[in-house]
């Protein structure tokens, strides 16, 4: 039971860093005026939804195994 408080905050914590660096990053690179900043704001959400997916994948593999065998009844 503890370890369910202990790996979800842990997980939301990894993912919102993730966002925020993909965001920030295409933020600070928009060029062109409110036009480049709108380009730049469907790319960062792109990017991260990309990137989410394959950071979901590897703390999934890393926390679980191949497996695919757990337990969630506790």
């Amino acid at each position: 039971m503890s370890e369910f408080f202990i790996e979800r905050p842990i997980f939301a914590w990894v993912l919102a860093i993730v966002i925020m660096l993909v965001h920030t990053y295409y933020g600070y690179t928009a060029r062109g005026g409110p036009a480049g900043v709108g380009e730049a704001v469907g790319r960062a959400v792109r990017t991260s939804l990309i990137v989410l997916a394959f950071v979901v994948l590897a703390i999934s593999l890393s926390v679980y195994g191949q497996s695919g065998h757990f337990n969630l009844s506790g």
